[in-house]
């Protein structure tokens, strides 16, 4: 087994070292010079030749016997694809890992290199009488789920499956390691509804479900992996994959009868169907933002009814539409001129010169143009064919004398 011992003594680092080309760095454990490939953490900034790398294996046994799997012997792996749950101090855990060929039995590389056989007194809640860690079947994913402790191991962070929100350090959660990479809070385990009535699909209600096959969605067209759970209507096989069900209708312009959701990069592989393009300016919507009613196939680029700037009469500074803003980590989002809750997904009006946010409705609802705004746009109706069709004429000299007086 090759087993080379990278440049960085902090094990928490591990994600972040690989064999790099250098000419400009010493080696952190002989001092020489390095000119070609060693190894490196990114993280530290730090070096090693690969010999005095390799000279550190005499220090780490390839094999041991611990005192909490006396059963087994466990041999030292090395794997950075897939994450696991050690299980000593249950931590997430990736790249080096002692293990079990017989079992499932896997410890990270701290605890495998420790003699204590004494499992932490503040884990007992987490495990079962016997010692070993808890699991659970949950009806959201087809794995069993292990408790565990969060750290960071990647550069990105994890998120919960329901809430979306990251997982904290030393936070206690439910997950899938490995391929799945199926995340929950322990407080969002209970919350994930097993049936839903959703605008999409209201004359059946929707049961959560998943499946070994690659079904798509019936609203986004994504196929649903085997990983993640969707939604399914057992009379007339609609589907519907997770993001999408999170998604409500946020939005009423006089064009349309149905209240119109927010889709970002809808349509991304430029499928042709009836909700493919603009009833605005008649363009395809594939990977653009877009409104859309799902029931009526009918989709409206964000760009072609959200002007990009506006004024709002309880604000003095102008406003910015943005799709998306980055935000703290609390629970609920809030709208400042109507102040009701609203989804952090949807874009919204923001103030660039303080921390205002405005729903688009609500601003849409007493809208008053910036006169920096390079254009006005004037809904006009027609009715063609018994559909409805939006046009959009550019009239802005005529809008900004009605709107502004000039």
């Amino acid at each position: 087994m090759d087993i080379i011992i990278p440049p960085c003594n902090d094990t928490s680092h591990l994600p972040a070292i690989s064999l790099g080309k250098t000419t400009e760095n010493r080696c952190e454990e002989c001092g020489g010079e390095i000119s070609g490939t060693a190894f490196t953490c990114n993280l530290c900034d730090v070096w090693k030749h690969i010999p005095c790398a390799d000279k550190l294996n005499r220090d780490l046994p390839l094999e041991i016997i611990h005192p909490l799997h006396l059963q087994h012997r466990l041999q030292l792996q090395w794997d950075y694809q897939l994450d696991f749950i050690c299980d000593k101090c249950l931590y997430i855990s990736n790249c080096y890992i002692y293990r079990s060929s017989s079992c499932d039995f896997r410890l990270d590389l701290t605890c495998g290199s420790s003699v204590s056989g004494q499992l932490p007194k503040d884990q007992e809640p987490l495990r079962f009488k016997d010692g070993k860690k808890k699991t659970i079947f949950h009806y959201s994913h087809r794995h069993e789920l292990g408790f565990f402790k969060y750290r960071k191991v990647r550069d990105e962070d994890y998120d919960c499956f329901w809430c979306e929100k990251h997982l904290l350090p030393s936070e206690v959660c439910y997950g899938c390691a490995g391929y799945c990479k199926f995340y929950l809070h322990q407080a969002c385990s209970d919350k994930l509804p097993r049936t839903l009535s959703h605008s999409f699909h209201p004359n059946h209600p929707l049961r959560l479900t998943y499946t070994y096959e690659y079904p798509n969605c019936n609203v986004c067209s994504k196929w649903c992996t085997t990983s993640t759970p969707f939604y399914v209507c057992e009379i007339c096989s609609f589907r519907l994959d997770f993001d999408c069900a999170k998604l409500s209708p946020s939005l009423k312009l006089d064009c349309h009868h149905h209240l119109l959701t927010f889709f970002k990069d809808f349509n991304k592989n430029g499928d042709e169907g009836q909700d493919s393009y603009c009833k605005a300016c008649g363009k395809h919507c594939g990977g653009a933002s877009v409104y859309r009613c799902v029931q009526c196939h009918f989709s409206l680029h964000l760009k072609c009814v959200v002007p990009s700037s506006a004024t709002h009469k309880y604000h003095r500074h102008p406003l910015t539409m943005m799709e998306l803003i980055r935000e703290d980590d609390s629970e609920k989002y809030y709208c400042d001129v109507c102040e009701n809750e609203r989804n952090s997904k949807d874009p919204v009006y923001y103030c660039q010169s303080c921390t205002f946010i405005a729903h688009i409705q609500c601003v849409l609802d007493q809208l008053i143009f910036c006169p920096a705004m390079d254009q006005l746009h004037v809904f006009v109706f027609h009715l063609l064919s018994d559909k409805m069709i939006l046009r959009i004429d550019v009239l802005a000299s005529a809008v900004r004398h009605r709107i502004l007086g000039k």
